[in-house]
């Protein structure tokens, strides 16, 4: 071997330590940085020199750095955190849906629904009281009021759904359009081992938050590049991205769909799968159960109370408006609304009838057969009781898939995370040996010098 041969072997050396202890020192800056994973430099044997007497090391070099990332890891980490995010969107929305009931309580509907059907019960025990009536009219205001309130704040949050959907939407894109970038310049800045470990950190971090919208699935191209299918739809390919838009569909319902074509994107998991169930199932039942309650009472009470004179001697007088059978159009009728004097307790004008304010005190306990034959108020319990159930069992699910996630989570950084007492080993090591390659130098050095001499 030259002594030139020699002097190389030691530069490689030189090059190649001072490469791994600026990726080591990295490592040790990075170590509390947020999705950062830990990058590691892979050195081999230089290809050797073959000579007639067989082949002579030529020194060291450095095949790239790569990122210590875990495919199965990210993997399971995105799974679990679509299921968390998913069940977690149910919790919140449905439970401000059970906020808006505030049962139970002395204030809520369950407590007004059985105050209306005790005024009526006042009202029979004297027929002929005007304040009597007064309590009646009142006690159906504040029914009226209660149930209206309710529709219009669980309207608020249903409002509240298509807003965070469409902001959700827009996320996505927002994404998927920096996947697109990112793998653009990973492409380009790869190198030939087509590795850019900071940006493809950059890039997963991205496609961690994208799985909180959605399912994740992520194809690896051998350019560096990724293929991204979000939910059921291939979302990100390499340097090109799919957009996604809106759509509320005429029949009810929320969904999201590539521009341009027909058919809806399915998230599968996270919180747009969520927020479209919402949108077209919890909601609108939630909201359909109310309206059909409204229609049970404005039937049940109109059909007793038109049957009824007032004590001006007026007959088929409705309690409720017939036309508001729904809870954003439930009212009392114009006559009740007025005076309250035209409310019937008795079939006559008799001062002491009081046959139609027992009928109506009476459907307090009485099965009504458009409310699957239980009361008024066991309806409304029923619904509140399904309302509350969701909102367990989403908590429960939210609690049980943030343990998998936080789980996963801290195995991948476990795995792929920076040890500092590793990188210090390792510090150590690399400054050793690039001692050693700063001596071999000065031993070609004093060769050199001592050939020179001889000449």
């Amino acid at each position: 071997m030259s002594l030139g041969s020699l002097l190389s072997i030691a530069k490689s050396a030189l090059q190649t330590q001072q490469s791994a202890l600026n990726v080591t020192g990295h490592n040790i800056a990075n170590a509390t940085t947020p999705g950062y994973t830990r990058q590691r430099i892979a050195l081999a044997a230089e290809t050797p020199l073959r000579t007639p007497d067989g082949t002579i090391g030529r020194g060291v070099t450095d095949q790239g750095i790569f990122a210590t990332r875990n495919r199965f890891l990210d993997a399971s980490y995105r799974r679990e955190t679509g299921v968390f995010q998913h069940a977690d969107t149910l919790r919140d929305m449905m439970g401000r849906v059970e906020q808006v009931f505030g049962e139970p309580s002395d204030n809520g509907l369950a407590a007004s629904i059985d105050a209306f059907f005790g005024s009526f019960s006042d009202l029979a025990n004297d027929p002929a009281s005007l304040s009597a009536r007064s309590a009646v009219q009142q006690a159906g205001q504040q029914l009226v009021r209660q149930i209206g309130t309710i529709d219009s704040r669980i309207d608020e949050v249903n409002q509240t759904v298509i807003d965070t959907f469409r902001d959700t939407v827009t996320q996505v894109n927002s994404i998927a359009q920096q996947v697109a970038t990112l793998n653009q310049q990973i492409v380009v800045s790869g190198g030939p081992n087509r590795t850019a470990p900071d940006l493809q950190d950059a890039r997963g971090k991205l496609l961690d938050q994208l799985a909180g919208y959605g399912s994740v699935r992520v194809i690896e191209h051998d350019n560096g590049s990724v293929g991204v299918v979000f939910g059921d739809t291939l979302l990100v390919d390499g340097s090109q991205q799919q957009t996604l838009d809106v759509r509320t569909p005429v029949g009810g319902g929320l969904f999201a769909g590539v521009v341009g074509e027909a058919r809806n994107l399915t998230p599968i998991a996270g919180s747009l799968a969520a927020l479209s169930e919402l949108a077209g199932q919890a909601l609108p039942s939630v909201r359909s159960e109310l309206d059909r309650l409204t229609s049970a009472l404005v039937s049940s009470v109109n059909a007793i109370h038109a049957s009824g004179t007032t004590p001006g001697g007026a007959t088929n007088t409705n309690f409720f408006d017939p036309a508001g059978v729904t809870a954003n159009s439930f009212a009392l009728a114009a006559p009740i609304a007025a005076n309250a004097a035209n409310i019937a307790a008795g079939t006559t004008s008799a001062s002491g009838d009081n046959a139609v304010a027992l009928r109506l005190a009476g459907l307090r306990t009485t099965p009504i057969a458009a409310l699957n034959s239980s009361t008024a108020g066991e309806f409304y319990v029923s619904l509140v009781s399904s309302v509350g159930s969701i909102v367990r069992d989403a908590t429960q699910e939210s609690d049980a898939s943030e343990a998998l996630a936080n789980g996963t989570a801290t195995r991948r950084s476990s795995a792929t995370g920076v040890s500092t007492d590793e990188e210090m080993v390792d510090l150590i090591v690399h400054q050793q040996a690039f001692a050693a390659a700063s001596r071999l130098v000065k031993v070609a050095d004093d060769l050199m010098q001592t050939l020179l001499t001889m000449v």
